[in-house]
């Protein structure tokens, strides 16, 4: 069963010359796999991006030296206020 669309569409194309309705068919083509190719958007809270992110075993050189980095500079005690139980 044919949308209203569709057969808008069609009725249309009859219209025109077989130029121009190869046009339209070649533009179309180039919609839907440009449709085609997209992957759909998910959307994800910012912990479970963080949890994907974490758990994917692909080698992450930057993210490791800055988590190296702020791990020292807590154990040095720099740029960190204490923890306190109303910061949780």
């Amino acid at each position: 069963m044919k949308t209203t669309a569709e057969t808008e569409l069609l009725e249309l194309s009859r219209k025109l010359s077989p130029r121009k309705r190869r046009e339209l068919l070649k533009f179309g083509r180039q919609l839907y796999t440009q449709h085609e190719k997209k992957a759909p958007a998910v959307e994800e809270d910012g912990d479970a991006a963080w949890e994907r992110i974490i758990a994917d075993p692909k080698p992450r050189p930057k993210l490791r030296a800055l988590a190296e980095k702020i791990r020292a500079e807590m154990k040095a005690g720099k740029h960190f206020l204490p923890m306190r139980a109303e910061d949780l």
